[in-house]
This record gives C-alpha cells, structure tokens and sequence, in this order.
C-alpha cells in the first residue's frame, strides 16, 4: 500500500474467503433474509464464501500495535468500544468466542472502487481496491483499501453478499517489529479468537455493490 492510500483509510483491511487458516470460519453458517424468507447458507454447501475484515486502527484500549487488556483479563473490565456498539445497534453481530450464525443486515453495504490512481502500484504488478462498508442511512461506517483480487470479486458478485467483519482484533495488525511473513497464520487465528472472546469483533452478511471492475481486474 502507498503512503497515499495509507492516508486516505479509517481503518486496516483485508479480503479472503471462509477457509482461510488464520480466521477458520468453515463451521459459520450465514442466514440470508429474502423476500421468499429465510435461506441458511451452510458453508459444506456453499462455495467459497467471501469475507472482508476491517481491524480498527483507532479505538478505545488500542495503542501503537494493538489492544491493550485490563491486567486481570475480566470481561467486565473490557471498555467498551463506542465504534462497535453503534454498528451493533444498525443491526450488526457480536462475534462469539465458538461456532457462529452470521445474518444478513437489512440496509448495509460494502462497495467495492477501483483504485482511483492506479499508476502508484503499476510498477508492482498489482492494482488496488478502496472497500467502504456503509450504514442503512448512507454513512461510511469503515473504508480501507486491499489488493484487488479477481476470485473474491467474482464470488461476492456470485453471491451479491460479503462477509463483513469489524473490530479491534481481527489478526491484521502483527506485533511490534514482526514483519508479515513471521505473522502466522496461527497467531492471526489467536489474535481473532481473543478479540471474540473480549466481545470486540462484529459481524453480519452485508450486500456487496461491485461499483466498476478494478483496473486489471478483466
């Protein structure tokens, strides 16, 4: 990511899909709300689902590389995050610390924008993608930006739905001084266990808008 697009994001992102090894979300079953009711989406059954994490880079017991826990570990003492509890009240889920049900939010968004100047990673190979995942009434609730990947792209317009996962722990942020490829995925899936655990993750199944194909992307 470029210092540019650094600048230009609330929070840290990331894009992958229900297998991933550091979040293991195969057993998470997500209920689609229709006009024809209620579809469960069992993932044995599903293709791969596509899910989009969005780890807060400011937030209430967060410091330079990550939360910060009471000395005791008591849930009570956990502040509480003043981000989460509004999303919660538009409809979004806290995550348990075990098996999961996931619902579809009435209203929410996440759009997905073609990086507005390519030219910054071109030399790289690569392009980028803004995600802004959006409220009922309009407001961007989280926009960051994550390698475009043609696969997940393809598999949220399949679905017409995406994943969306916020929080303070969500296994993005690595340790002081640890570069990515010492951040394993066994130590992401630690960190996102712990979070849940701490009432700090959010969740639901929110309606992917695909804006324009991202540059490269076909």
């Amino acid at each position: 990511m470029t210092g540019y697009q650094f600048e230009q994001i609330d929070d840290f992102g990331r894009i992958l899909f229900n297998d991933d090894p550091a979040l293991r979300l195969e057993v998470v079953r997500t209920v689609l709300e229709t006009a024809d009711g209620t579809l469960t989406l069992d993932p044995a059954g599903t293709r791969r689902m596509p899910i989009a994490l969005f780890e807060f880079r400011e937030a209430l017991g967060v410091g330079c590389f990550g939360y910060v826990g009471p000395d005791s570990g008591s849930r009570d003492e956990t502040p509480e995050e003043p981000q989460l509890e509004g999303a919660i009240m538009f409809g979004m889920q806290r995550l348990p610390p075990g098996r999961a049900e996931l619902r579809s939010i009435p209203g929410w968004e996440l759009h997905e924008i073609p990086d507005e100047q390519p030219k910054l990673a071109e030399r790289f190979g690569y392009t980028y993608s803004r995600l802004e995942l959006r409220t009922p009434d309009g407001e961007i609730y989280s926009r960051t930006w994550v390698p475009h990947d043609p696969e997940w792209t393809a598999a949220a317009l399949r679905l017409g739905y995406v994943v969306c996962l916020c929080g303070v722990e969500l296994g993005i942020r690595a340790p002081y001084a640890m570069t990515e490829a010492q951040h394993t995925p066994s130590m992401r899936e630690e960190s996102f266990r712990r979070g849940c655990a701490l009432g700090l993750n959010i969740g639901g199944l929110v309606t992917y808008v695909g804006n324009e194909a991202a540059p490269g992307g076909g």
